[in-house]
């Protein structure tokens, strides 16, 4: 996990209180991701973006947006499951999460997502080298 300043962590995440905090995850190879699975907690839920892309320019804030922000203000401090769609499905080797906050911090845990698999069909026409 890369988090914002760059300081690696397991399992959860978490920023200083800051102004628009980010965090970004590299997957160490481009998926056609599909979905997003995360926990976050209590109050750092609220309007947090999921970007997924390729691209470390602006920290990857760049990046397509998936799904919308939720605002549900309903968790009352506990951790709670978000499931954000990419639709279409979008290529991408970092999902990075920001929250749109005056001044505030955001913590994930166990992340995950769904990607989809692209087959190449090969005709007899296609050299393929190997033993």
């Amino acid at each position: 996990i890369v988090i914002g300043q760059r300081i690696g962590s397991f399992g959860c995440a978490a920023t200083n209180q800051s102004t628009n905090p980010w965090l970004q995850i590299d997957l160490k190879a481009a998926y056609l991701v599909s979905r997003v699975r995360v926990i976050i907690y209590g109050s750092s839920g609220q309007n947090v973006n999921v970007r997924v892309g390729n691209s470390v320019t602006n920290n990857g804030l760049n990046n397509r947006k998936c799904g919308r922000p939720p605002y549900d203000d309903s968790t009352n401090g506990k951790a709670i499951w978000r499931d954000v769609s990419c639709s279409p499905p979008v290529w991408g080797k970092y999902i990075v999460f920001q929250r749109i906050v005056t001044n505030g911090f955001l913590e994930v845990c166990e992340v995950s997502f769904n990607y989809e698999l692209e087959i190449a069909i090969l005709d007899s026409s296609t050299d393929v080298e190997g033993t």
